[in-house]
């Protein structure tokens, strides 16, 4: 058994037991700053567990809850709201593991068409449908900050707008101080399971 096999497994396992299921709470912040054992924004890092934990990392996506949830080994150190693919544009299902970072991440395919001064001509723009962009204008990738990218057809994590319901285009939002977590304590590598 490699060593992807021995963390599936692993993961695997924590989805059935009740360490996996974890109630969601409310956005509670009182200083405006992050703290160990905070709420940030729809989501909760226990910093202490994560430097004190063993074992490979794990993420795990749930599109049902709109659910991230974080372990290392066998503890679940944080976890975070998100929105996942809408129909049609649903996030694909399986275990991939992150190929990339890139913490100032723009979209190659969704965004906004803008003039030579910034101001907005087009608000949404896909490249994917084509469309014309008006004389003068510019294509401006939409920010997915504190990017990690988990498939090469251009599925990734990312900071986004987070309504915990699907309204993505199959990328995986997560609020932004939760993405920041996120992408400051996972290693190229880490798997991820999106069910």
């Amino acid at each position: 058994m490699n060593a992807y096999s021995t963390i599936f497994a692993a993961c695997a396992a924590l989805l059935l037991s009740s360490c996996g299921e974890v109630r969601g709470y409310a956005f509670s912040r009182e200083t405006g700053e992050y703290t160990p054992q905070q709420f940030v924004n729809q989501g909760y890092w226990d910093a202490a567990a994560a430097a004190s934990c063993t074992g490979p990392r794990c993420i795990v996506v749930d599109t049902h809850r709109q659910q991230v949830d974080y372990f290392i080994g066998e503890t679940q150190v944080g976890f975070s709201t998100c929105s996942t693919g809408t129909a049609g544009r649903s996030t694909p299902k399986g275990t991939y593991k992150v190929l990339e970072k890139d913490a100032d991440h723009v979209s190659s395919t969704y965004g906004s068409i803008v003039d030579r001064d910034g101001n907005v001509l087009v608000a949404s723009y896909s490249q994917k449908n084509g469309g014309s962009i008006p004389p003068g204008g510019i294509y401006r990738g939409a920010p997915m900050n504190h990017a990690m990218q988990l498939t090469t057809w251009g599925i990734w994590m990312h900071e986004g707008d987070v309504t915990g319901a699907p309204e993505s285009h199959g990328c995986i939002r997560l609020p932004a101080e939760m993405a920041k977590v996120f992408f400051e304590n996972t290693p190229i590598g880490t798997a991820v399971i999106v069910r």
